[in-house]
């Protein structure tokens, strides 16, 4: 499950459990008291500071979720873990007040935030704060005496020179991901099986062009390159190469070829053949992309069997 599908799941029930069970903060969760009602100035700076350190540091590092309304302890362990409910009052203010101070919060602004009211009833009860990774990191905390913040663990820690560096370059690094389009079906070479292909697809997701791209890939055994490569003539979108430890199939661009932020390249075919009485296998993929000034990335892609015969349709 992702962070952005617990977050739609988490309730009043979710709320209570966090409690009854000493729910530990972790890497995406943290828990928050508030000082609303605001009756002086010095509550709203806690409230602004609190907002202002977790969106930076949940947005400079994989993202997370807040939760208002929620006190944390020390457990025996040294954990950090839910310890009381601490529902807040005038529940509708003090959201609008976190989305009125979210923009200035840090710098540059965020998006993608979300905040929602879990309402216990009289406008009383929790709110959670879902705060997606940022792109544009890192991001300033401008209510958290202007540091940079990250996520480790349990809390969040100011960062040093060298993390602001690496956020920094990051923004200028390409970033390859892979993708599949199912191909029309066909009849294979003995007539009474199907032949279902998937078309293998690199994009450059990033903003700066992808220089020496590497694909590796491993896959179900039922599946493999289609011979004749792309266009029938055994041509493929890099040049194929031994294979390696880890991965059965394997590519590279060398100096040959450059992705553009945005661009497409299409790899290669890979096919299975079935009786025409039967279904073809799920589609599983292990892969690892890499590409200069890229980190490597190893990542899965499974494709429902269902959905493979749906949409590759008749000849």
């Amino acid at each position: 499950m992702t962070i952005s599908e617990y977050f739609k799941s988490i309730d009043a029930t979710e709320i209570e459990r966090y409690i009854f069970e000493g729910q530990e903060e972790n890497v995406s969760i943290e828990f928050k008291t508030v000082n609303h009602p605001f009756y002086n100035d010095n509550n709203k700076e806690y409230d602004k500071k609190n907002l202002s350190e977790a969106l930076s540091g949940f947005a400079n590092s994989n993202g997370g979720i807040i939760i208002w309304g929620v006190s944390a302890k020390k457990n025996s362990k040294g954990q950090d873990v839910a310890h009381a409910l601490t529902p807040i009052d005038e529940l509708t203010k003090f959201l609008n007040f976190l989305n009125r101070n979210e923009g200035q919060a840090v710098i540059p602004i965020l998006t993608g935030v979300i905040h929602e009211k879990i309402d216990t009833g009289n406008d009383r009860g929790f709110i959670k704060t879902l705060i997606p990774s940022s792109e544009n990191a890192p991001h300033m905390a401008m209510y958290a005496k202007k540091h940079y913040y990250k996520r480790s663990g349990d809390s969040f820690y100011q960062c040093e020179h060298y993390d602001i560096v690496d956020m920094f370059s990051r923004k200028s690094s390409p970033k390859l991901e892979l993708f599949t389009k199912i191909l029309q079906r066909a009849n294979a070479y003995t007539g009474d099986r199907y032949r279902y292909e998937i078309l293998i697809i690199m994009r450059n997701t990033g903003k700066a062009m992808a220089k020496y791209p590497y694909l590796a890939i491993d896959c179900n055994h039922n599946y493999r390159p289609d011979d004749f490569g792309l266009d029938g003539n055994r041509n493929c979108g890099m040049l194929k190469v031994a294979k390696n430890d880890n991965f059965r199939f394997c590519y590279n661009g060398g100096n040959q070829i450059v992705l553009h932020p945005g661009a497409t390249l299409d790899i290669d075919k890979y096919i299975t053949e079935v009786n025409k009485s039967e279904f073809p296998e799920n589609f599983n993929i292990s892969y690892m992309i890499s590409a200069e000034n890229m980190e490597t990335v190893h990542k899965k892609i499974i494709i429902d069997a269902q959905n493979i015969v749906v949409e590759a349709g008749t000849p």
